[in-house]
């Protein structure tokens, strides 16, 4: 999803490009087809009543999502200078997400949808650029924002793990202590740990840790088990909350037997794309999906049932599907070229710099003080006639120690 920029390990893994996409593909087609919506004005099961039993799955995507970023960003901060790290996730997610801000409020603005607006006001909408407004209680803007914010506290986990260095057993440690701190304190029903650790999302991003590691290290006996493990939570976690969500959201239950069979292909095609031969795919129009998906993850849920319904009462139901998500593809393209090109970078390299600085900094403020150099001795007086006998006149010069 929303979390990877430019893909490094010996080379651009495209095919894992592809499949960002593919998890977008799928939280489209469950936004507009799966789950019940305001722009069609009945019940997607009316709609669409064959393809709403297959999309209604799409909502597993972010979880999906999540698991490439454990792997992707993991990879982009290995052996990388923390402020280096986050500059670069500051400048891949920002400039997009600004855009999507300003874009979303507009459209809700001229067709309210959604009573987004009213509920949070503009200082709300304002918020919401920063991206931490569910701290402060803040609904978003649009609904799909809620994975931005789970993100930034995966981020946040790296960059304090950077901090001490990166090594194999770290990760490791991370990927036992995370899920399971975070399982306890919701047991022990602490909603500051939850909030801190996302106990229902973290196995996911372990999984993408834990096969980054095989990708970089090889198949370990710790690193099968964690990843047993892990899976094994991301089952219950499809159980204990997908499934209540799905009828809560969607409007209707979904199966754990598909659920299980969705979360191993899941993890299947993750493992074909970065740890087999199809890692080595090169296929450039992959790559240009890879970089239409958050853009589109961004732009197209409430913009795209906005304007669902107004085609709707006039156009037969595949139609409206069709050109809407047609109409959200090239939304997502110019925000990619307009915004996220020529923005990114340079965000980036001015975060990198002001951290590096910052950096720099708080190193002087800790080194030993400099001090003053100790007075030099007077100069002895010239004699008269030295400067007679033609030895030249002697000067002293008088030297002003600087800062």
């Amino acid at each position: 999803m929303h979390d990877e920029g430019r893909l490094r390990d010996a080379g651009r893994l495209r095919a894992l490009d592809g499949l960002r996409f593919v998890a977008a593909a799928a939280v489209v087609a469950f936004h507009f087809t799966g789950r019940d919506n305001p722009g069609w004005g009945e019940s997607v099961r009316e709609v669409f009543p064959t393809l709403s039993r297959l999309t209604v799955y799409g909502g597993f995507g972010p979880y999906l999502f999540f698991m490439i970023s454990g792997f992707v960003v993991l990879m982009s901060a290995w052996g990388r200078p923390v402020p280096a790290f986050v500059a670069s996730r500051v400048g891949r997610l920002y400039p997009a997400y600004w855009a999507a801000v300003v874009l979303v409020a507009a459209v809700l603005w001229v067709v309210p949808v959604v009573p987004t607006l009213s509920e949070i006001g503009l200082p709300g909408v304002v918020l919401n650029l920063t991206m931490l407004q569910p701290a402060f209680g803040v609904g978003h803007v649009d609904g799909v924002f809620w994975t931005l914010w789970v993100e930034l506290k995966f981020y946040v986990l790296l960059a304090l793990l950077g901090l001490a260095g990166f090594t194999r057993g770290r990760v490791l440690a991370l990927c036992l202590a995370w899920p399971l701190l975070g399982a306890m304190g919701a047991q022990a029903g602490s909603t500051l740990v939850v909030a801190l650790l996302e106990p229902t999302y973290a196995p996911f991003f372990c999984i993408g840790i834990l096969l980054f590691l095989v990708r970089r290290d090889g198949w370990s006996t710790s690193v099968g088990l964690l990843l047993g493990g892990n899976t094994c939570a991301a089952l219950w976690v499809c159980q204990a909350h997908y499934i209540p969500w799905s009828v809560d959201v969607a409007g209707v239950g979904v199966s754990m037997r598909a659920l299980t069979v969705l979360l191993l292909g899941c993890i299947g095609v993750l493992v074909l794309v970065t740890l087999t031969p199809a890692a080595r795919l090169d296929l450039r129009w992959l790559t240009t999906a890879g970089a239409l998906t958050y853009p589109l993850y961004l732009v197209h849920e409430y913009p795209g049932w906005a304007l669902i319904r107004e085609l709707a009462p006039v156009l037969p139901a595949y139609v409206v599907l069709a050109v809407v998500t047609a109409a959200v593809v090239a939304v997502a393209w110019g925000l990619h070229v307009l915004v996220e090109r020529p923005l990114g970078p340079r965000l980036r390299r001015a975060v990198e710099r002001d951290l590096t600085r910052l950096g720099a900094d708080r190193a002087s403020g800790n080194a030993a003080p400099v001090t003053a150099p100790a007075p030099r001795p007077a100069a002895a007086p010239v004699p008269r006639h030295a400067s007679a006998a033609g030895h030249g006149t002697a000067r002293v010069a008088e030297r002003v120690p600087t800062a």
